[in-house]
């Protein structure tokens, strides 16, 4: 796993990813390619990150998703190709980063 000198993640999406995936497991570093099974996750945990997603972005997040794409890289790209990604929504992540003092990833 390798994170940015800063401490953020590839993207604002990323970030929130990994910030829900470490508080609803419990373990850190979660780095974007580990896989949510290898590293303790089941789908109870999975409902519990979808809906820390939907209260933090204010868009439905199907638990589903993170099981069919078990990595933070592989969901992210899921939901970026899904058009999940918008303006607002990254506003809203950047707020969440934020809100929790984590890094905040610079715009590419």
């Amino acid at each position: 796993m390798s994170v940015p000198q800063n401490g953020a993640h590839g993207d604002v999406l990323e970030s929130v990813l990994v910030h829900c995936w470490e508080s609803a497991l419990r373990q850190q570093p979660i780095g974007p390619h580990d896989n949510f099974f290898a590293i303790g996750g089941h789908s109870l945990v999975a409902m519990r990150i979808a809906h820390r997603l939907r209260k933090t972005f204010g868009v439905p997040v199907d638990y589903v998703l993170l099981l069919e794409h078990p990595t933070i890289a592989a969901l992210a790209q899921k939901l970026r190709d899904s058009g999940f990604v918008t303006p607002e929504l990254d506003r809203a992540g950047r707020e969440y980063l934020v809100t929790h003092r984590l890094p905040v990833p610079d715009p590419r």
